[in-house]
């Protein structure tokens, strides 16, 4: 993995051949930091799983369907998703496909619109649901829950004469094309947007609800679900 202007770019093997992608806890990660592959890898074992499903089942009603979505097919397009969550918007439409998909074999569901089907069944999009969870990763952050020295990377404001909560946060300055679109440069404003009683949460059950009806995240009971 090369990153910084000044890198010298030594050459990497793993066995015979080198390498510019290494996979880590499950994680496609290369120098160009695009996530690329790990969106067609979560889509593809994603969609290995609804195969089965529909070969393995016969009653597709909501119920059924829904609870086999949450369990087998969701979670390979949330694992780890504030590391490689996608900005490039063919990867996001990539993982967006999927629940297009699932959604539509619901008993009742397939000649409404995608956004229909979300506001019948009460789900996000998978975009929503990301910077959801992006949310969630920052509070746990703050709260100490996460061991991480977040100065390296933003400034918190800790200033009572600024519109909204007090522990707003402004990242830091960078060059990299590829740290533009990292973690901190892309939850800033999110989280400067959030209510006091969010930021302020004694719990984490209580910070999901206070952010169940701000901004974009407004009524979509799925906000609530682990």
């Amino acid at each position: 993995m090369h990153f910084g202007y000044a890198n010298p770019k030594f050459k990497y093997k793993m066995g015979d051949q080198e390498t510019e992608e290494e996979k880590d806890l499950g994680v496609y990660v290369n120098s160009s930091m695009n996530f690329g592959r790990q969106c067609a890898e979560s889509v593809k074992k994603a969609n290995r799983m609804i195969g089965i499903i529909k070969r393995n089942f016969t009653n597709f009603d909501r119920k059924v369907v829904l609870n086999l979505y949450k369990a087998l097919v969701r979670p390979h397009l949330d694992y780890c998703v504030p590391v490689w969550k996608p900005y490039l918007r063919k990867d996001i439409q990539l993982l967006e496909g999927l629940q297009r998909r699932m959604t539509k074999i619901i008993h009742g569901m397939r000649n409404k619109t995608y956004e229909e089907r979300l506001k019948e069944l009460r789900l996000m999009t998978i975009e929503q649901r990301h910077l959801r969870q992006d949310m969630i990763t920052f509070y746990n952050i703050t709260q100490g829950r996460i061991n991480m020295q977040v100065d390296n990377y933003v400034d918190i404001l800790r200033e009572s004469n600024t519109r909204g909560h007090n522990m707003k946060i402004r990242p830091s300055r960078v060059r990299l094309e590829v740290r533009k679109n990292s973690y901190f440069k892309r939850i800033w404003k999110a989280w400067n947007e959030l209510p006091q009683e969010a930021v302020t949460a004694q719990t984490l059950n209580k910070f999901k609800n206070s952010i169940a009806e701000c901004g974009i995240f407004k009524g979509r009971g799925d906000l609530l679900s682990r």
